[in-house]
């Protein structure tokens, strides 16, 4: 399926980045990344994901291969890099593990590395269709670090999704173990996780444990007093680590 995109930046720019969006958001969620992407040379590519923003919806058609096929028809195939956030992460690793894009740096933010059941993923989502906010107000008060053109971000994409279709995208796809396949990646392409310091929910104090003993501790960047969306929560610490990251890279 062929993906609607955002796109910030010059299309000639030797630099490219892809940004992935996670599970009932859209590519608005990356509204004030792209640009500062962009003016710091990046043609930068965000898809909304089949289902949603304003990507096809594909009742019974949602499983993880044909979701991350659908990236090989809509972004930069080898992009200097790509973040995944969430759900992106797991559309992320499965892209890179699968050849379908072939990114020089991968950038995991909060990932979604491992669910051992459907009942977990299903909870969380009817918990969110019935607790989150629809209105501006109260979107902000649910997140007070955000912009206001974050939280108009997540208005958009929560009035854009079938609830239904996001179980089938998060819930019914369950249950996956991306931990090895990060560990493999890791080992041979240049991989960051950004993650909250609260700690993380889905990457849990015995993970980060594990895959620090495993690749090092360079592969974990955590971001004191955000949560799961750290570049909505503090888009300048979210930016300054991205950059010197990348930099660091580029000096190995």
């Amino acid at each position: 399926m062929k993906l609607y995109t955002r796109m910030w930046g010059d299309p000639t720019a030797e630099k490219s980045a892809v940004l992935i969006h996670g599970v009932t958001s859209n590519s608005l969620s990356w509204t004030r990344v792209g640009p500062a992407l962009a003016e710091a040379g990046y043609y930068v590519v965000a898809p909304d994901l089949r289902g949603h923003g304003q990507s096809e919806k594909a009742d019974g058609q949602y499983a993880l291969n044909l979701m991350v096929d659908d990236l090989a028809e809509s972004v930069p195939l080898e992009p200097t890099f790509l973040i995944g956030h969430s759900y992106g992460g797991v559309m992320g690793i499965l892209a890179v593990e699968r050849d379908v894009l072939r990114p020089a740096h991968l950038v995991l933010e909060d990932p979604v590395l491992c669910l051992a059941d459907q009942e977990l993923p299903a909870r969380l989502l009817k918990n969110d269709e019935a607790t989150l906010p629809r209105d501006l107000a109260g979107t902000m008060k649910a997140n007070p670090k955000w912009n206001r053109v974050d939280a108009e971000g997540k208005l958009n994409s929560l009035a854009a999704i079938d609830w239904d279709h996001m179980r089938q995208v998060f819930s019914e796809n369950a249950p996956w173990d991306l931990r090895p396949s990060l560990i493999d990646i890791a080992q041979r392409m240049p991989t960051v996780l950004l993650l909250p310091e609260s700690p993380s929910f889905y990457v849990p104090p015995d993970d980060v444990a594990t895959l620090t003993a495993e690749l090092g501790e360079e592969l974990i960047i955590e971001f004191p007093d955000t949560g799961h969306s750290i570049h909505r929560d503090d888009l300048d610490a979210f930016l300054s680590q991205l950059h010197g990251w990348l930099e660091r890279q580029a000096r190995v």
